[in-house]
């Protein structure tokens, strides 16, 4: 099959990953659909912040990396010979699993990108940010204290001060890594809620090893394991009937240690 689903965002054919020669992901196929959360989940190990990283090649300058196959972003080959890296990442935004806040103010940290990739709209500066922030349901929070330093926020809101720098270039996708898995339940919720109301404009791809947070907020989940995708489909039949021995048996035994 060589035709991409018009439904998919994000599409991978037969690819697979390597390190220096040794496998890390091999054979590949899946898609990702359009403004929808697919949650990738998995052993420690299995490779799935291995496959985040490499749809948005951000592990091109990794020694000995390599990829064969077709990786498709908007039906585009993001790995095909004269492909716009930097053109890529304003289309594919990523949130990393610790807040990266940069050492500048609240504001400063949310324009970083827009300073270098945008600086015609510099007079709307001020007005995209507030957007930004409104976005990640932030404003209310920092808008007395904008040229404070970004440090004295919590983590929670400092996560949420990542996405909105992510969002002011208007990604199609935003790529998840653990979003959650340094902060409180409090901020924790916020998250998955603020990920609920994102996912009706963008596209986004999850990482978790909560596999309660998966099944509140992916409609599509992948099951990575020993480097390959096991089973792949609807979160609530995968939880309910997967079709693997494997998946159920991950799937319960996370579960039941969640809530031991």
């Amino acid at each position: 099959m060589n035709k991409i689903s018009p439904l998919a965002a994000m599409e991978m054919q037969g690819a697979s990953i390597s390190y220096n020669g040794k496998p890390v992901l091999e054979g590949l196929d899946f898609l990702i659909s359009e403004k929808k959360v697919t949650g990738i989940v998995g052993p420690s190990g299995s490779g799935k912040s291995t496959l985040l990283r490499t749809l948005c090649r951000m592990n091109d300058r990794v020694p000995g990396f390599h990829v064969q196959g077709r990786i498709r972003v908007g039906g585009k080959d993001i790995y095909e010979k004269g492909m716009d890296v930097y053109h890529l990442r304003r289309k594919v935004g990523m949130v990393f699993q610790s807040p990266c806040v940069f050492p500048k103010s609240i504001f400063e940290n949310v324009v970083f990108a827009l300073k270098r990739l945008r600086p015609h709209l510099k007079n709307e500066f001020a007005h995209i940010a507030e957007q930004a922030f409104r976005e990640v349901f932030l404003w209310e929070e920092v808008k007395d204290r904008l040229h404070k330093p970004a440090s004295i926020l919590s983590l929670g809101q400092q996560q949420r001060l990542a996405i909105a720098r992510s969002l002011v270039i208007q990604p199609e996708i935003l790529l998840m890594d653990e979003p959650t898995s340094s902060l409180d339940p409090e901020s924790s919720e916020a998250i998955e809620e603020l990920i609920a109301e994102l996912k009706t404009r963008h596209t986004i791809a999850l990482v978790t090893h909560n596999l309660s947070q998966a099944k509140r907020v992916a409609d599509d989940l992948i099951f990575l394991r020993q480097g390959r995708i096991w089973e792949s489909g609807p979160t609530a039949r995968m939880f309910e009937n997967p079709s693997r021995p494997e998946t159920r048996d991950y799937l319960i035994r996370r579960t039941d240690l969640e809530f031991a």
